[in-house]
């Protein structure tokens, strides 16, 4: 959906310490600072829309407003009369109701989605973009518009211009600068930093402190590869949050496919040789948990009494 965002938001940094985050703390000071339009892409999830955000609190512009248009949502749940407006409509306390393009006139007008805008409204923009002017529905007024566009893909869109899914006029217009988000996988140095920050948030937002985090549960989030990147780190942390128990992070509670295996530290090697250990380190624990006694262990690892100690003698455990 099409949706209006106005300036109340807070300048944070890009956080981390990696180079890339260094280098991305850099071009948005830099993109602040000058009144071009910008192409974002990244992987989903990387942040694209947060570091538009970001680019507009420093800039001139952000006492104006930061206006969203999904273009995967033009011409279905967004319709013309949502972009341009309606001539003479006004709301319940009598102010005319603006279109989200007359909304974002002096301020950034942030196209998410750039992929999915169909070949009718990439013309439409093409026009707008070129002649600064809209009309609203019913009426024969051009209204001059001053916009700065960020424009965000979750891809590189040459191989979509090269093969005629877009128009390479339209591409060159919102492409005055290129900004590449790097997915999280190749900035695992900033898992921590970024863990710690949404784990503040959430905490504050439920009112709580801060729980003390296990070192297994970093070791299972750096292994992971993040392909939902920082917006799934972000939902992993809350998750934690709010099933863990108030003062200590659980493990158990990492999503499946994050969670690291107790296996995990297996190397592929002989099998037999693998099987043998884990029966060996399961019996002696069994043991140790009944004091020696055969019988409770048997029954806690589901085998036999006669096959708990044929399996003792064979790897020469003893019930002590």
């Amino acid at each position: 959906m099409a949706e209006k965002k106005l300036n109340s938001i807070k300048t944070e940094p890009i956080l981390g310490s990696s180079p890339m985050a260094k280098s991305l703390n850099r071009a948005v000071a830099k993109l602040a600072e000058n009144d071009n339009n910008i192409f974002i892409f990244g992987e989903r999830g990387t942040g694209k829309e947060f570091i538009a955000r970001q680019i507009y609190m420093q800039s001139s512009r952000r006492k104006h407003n930061f206006v969203v248009i999904d273009c995967a949502t033009l011409g279905k749940t967004t319709a013309s009369k949502e972009l341009y407006g309606v001539e003479g409509q006004v709301d319940q306390a009598g102010e005319p109701v603006l279109g989200l393009l007359e909304q974002a006139n002096h301020g950034v007008l942030f196209l998410k989605n750039l992929d999915q805008m169909s070949s009718e409204y990439q013309e439409e923009f093409l026009r707008i973009i070129r002649d600064k002017t809209i009309r609203r529905l019913n009426s024969e007024e051009n209204i001059t518009l001053d916009l700065r566009i960020f424009a965000a893909s979750d891809r590189e869109l040459k191989h979509d211009m090269e093969m005629g899914r877009f128009k390479k006029e339209l591409y060159y217009l919102l492409n005055t600068f290129t900004l590449y988000i790097p997915p999280l996988r190749e900035r695992k140095q900033d898992i921590p930093e970024l863990f710690a920050y949404f784990m503040k948030k959430i905490c504050a937002e439920l009112g709580r402190e801060e729980p003390a985090v296990p070192s297994e549960i970093f070791e299972s989030l750096l292994d992971y590869e993040w392909k939902g990147n920082i917006g799934e780190l972000e939902s992993t942390v809350q998750t934690l949050v709010q099933l863990s128990p108030k003062d200590r992070l659980s493990p158990e509670f990492l999503p499946f496919r994050i969670r690291k295996h107790p296996l995990d530290i297996l190397e592929p090697i002989n099998l037999k040789g693998v099987i043998s250990d884990i029966e060996t380190f399961l019996i002696k624990k069994a043991l140790r948990k009944f004091d020696g006694n055969q019988v409770k262990a048997a029954k806690l690892l589901g085998v036999p009494e006669a096959t708990l100690r044929f399996k003792m003698k064979k790897h020469s455990i003893s019930s002590r």
